[in-house]
């Protein structure tokens, strides 16, 4: 396998939680758009649909505090790295 940053997520930006149940993934900030975003721990392209609802609900938690209620969208395009399953949370009037 190629070299993934996702897979080595170096701390260059905070941090806001390591989850290891009921699976791996990370909460911070990316490094290219400085928005939250969540990234699964193993290096697949597709969460289970379990996963994911897990992972946009921990988004959400930080959404609501960060930006408000209502006021953010979750994006999964996967445009830098997309073979590794990372979401983003974005203010609902991003423009990336």
């Amino acid at each position: 396998m190629a070299h993934c940053d996702l897979c080595e997520l170096k701390e260059y930006t905070p941090w806001y939680a390591r989850f290891t149940l009921p699976f791996r993934f990370t909460l911070l900030d990316c490094d290219s758009c400085d928005t939250p975003m969540a990234v699964l721990g193993e290096h697949r392209k597709h969460p289970t649909p379990e996963e994911r609802a897990f992972m946009i609900e921990a988004l959400s938690l930080i959404g609501r505090k960060k930006y408000g209620e209502g006021e953010f969208i979750i994006d999964d395009v996967m445009r830098q790295i997309p073979d590794h399953c990372h979401i983003h949370l974005r203010p609902k009037r991003w423009r990336g």
